[in-house]
């Protein structure tokens, strides 16, 4: 299995292209309440059923996984792998990259 890695614009493109892509968002349940990427799904890499929902998951569906920063779904790239994922893309740099971009984002704040 190959990971691709992208910066935030080349995910928002690959959104774009290929609307199919399934947007796992690793942050915690807290995080993904306040702002997330457009039909994202929201998987807590920290939670004790991580293991089991990722089993869960069809391994030939094309995901973009990010969290925060990259890093907590830097390290959840092992369980992908080993659970034989066959289409996994990493955006480097998390949410915090894709807000830095001025992206799109679904927020449940209000001013």
């Amino acid at each position: 299995m190959t990971i691709t890695h992208v910066n935030a614009q080349q995910a928002h493109a690959l959104l774009k292209a290929r609307p199919e892509t399934v947007v796992l968002d690793l942050r915690t349940g807290e995080e993904f309440e306040m702002f997330y990427i457009k039909d994202a799904v929201n998987l807590d890499c920290q939670s004790d059923f991580f293991a089991r929902r990722l089993k869960a998951l069809r391994r030939t569906v094309a995901y973009l996984v990010h969290c925060h920063s990259g890093d907590r779904s830097t390290k959840a790239l092992a369980q992908f792998k080993a659970l034989g994922f066959t289409n996994i893309t990493h955006m480097d740099g998390g949410l915090r990259a894709w807000m830095h971009a001025d992206l799109p984002l679904i927020s449940n704040w209000s001013i």
